[in-house]
């Protein structure tokens, strides 16, 4: 903070004329005064304005877009949802489209049809669950993959309220099109690499597809490039076989640098960003 500083200039002329009044004054005193003041000691000092205590208003703008709960344990997520749904609202289904790639091509119309309904479930707090970030209004809810949040354009998965959950078996197939995508040269998309979005099982997870109590890493956590060298695979061919709720077996006809076709047998499970695979025969 600046201070003031008062300055008192004496003029000459003036102080002059001062002793000569006082000199020639009617109370008959002669001379000077025996108790002159001088003009610093006279002059009162500027009054000091207290700092304000009132706080500026706050500069931080509001998030540009449509509302959407915050999740104060996961602060980009809704930063990224919010980029999906300025999208949305602005063109509907084919403004997403393009930038949906994650998300099965087939479930995509469906999915996000409902454009006020969604608008509105994003507005409710939002929860950081074991596999997902959600927004729930009484009728849907929102989940979002950590590797969604990451990428900063989050395209969720939409659900019944209470349902099981989003996973379904074209989301299985899918998964699995695009991890053989990869080992192809035909990624759905440039940007899909595993270590962005990841499709294979991490050593955390759970693995015990057959029952046995005692729970292994995933196989192909370790493995994770097993079908290096496969030229091809057929996309008419990938389907779910079965589930049991925790693992969904997919069969892929996979083709290798031979020319040598085989049936491929993946296993899948939920992780932390949706469906993963944990082995391949």
């Amino acid at each position: 903070m600046s201070s003031r500083r008062g300055i008192v200039f004496a003029s000459v002329g003036l102080f002059g004329a001062v002793l000569t009044l006082t000199a020639c004054g009617g109370d008959g005193q002669q001379g000077i005064p025996t108790e002159t003041r001088s003009a610093t000691a006279t002059a009162t000092p500027p009054a000091t304005t207290p700092p304000s205590t009132t706080l500026p208003p706050s500069t931080t703008p509001s998030p540009v877009g449509p509302a959407v709960g915050e999740v104060p344990q996961n602060p980009q997520a809704a930063g990224a949802l919010r980029a999906f749904l300025t999208d949305l609202d602005a063109g509907g289904v084919p403004a997403v489209t393009p930038t949906c790639w994650t998300v099965p091509p087939t479930e995509i119309p469906t999915r996000y049809s409902d454009v006020a309904a969604i608008l509105d479930a994003a507005e409710a707090p939002g929860v950081d669950g074991q596999y997902a970030v959600t927004w729930s209004s009484p009728t849907i809810t929102l989940s979002v993959k950590r590797s969604e949040i990451a990428s900063g354009y989050a395209c969720p998965a939409v659900s019944p309220t209470g349902s099981p959950g989003p996973y379904s078996d074209t989301e299985a197939e899918y998964t699995v099109a695009r991890y053989l995508g990869r080992f192809t040269g035909t990624p759905v998309n440039p940007a899909d690499l595993e270590g962005n979005y990841p499709l294979v099982c991490d050593t955390q997870a759970i693995w015990d597809p057959q029952g046995t109590g005692a729970p292994t890493v995933p196989p192909l956590a370790n493995n994770p490039g097993r079908l290096t060298g496969s030229a091809s695979y057929n996309p008419q061919s990938v389907y779910v076989a079965a589930r049991d709720g925790v693992y969904t077996t997919v069969y892929a006809d996979v083709t290798d640098v031979s020319g040598v076709e085989q049936n491929r047998i993946f296993t899948l499970t939920i992780g932390s960003n949706g469906y993963c695979i944990g082995d391949v025969v």
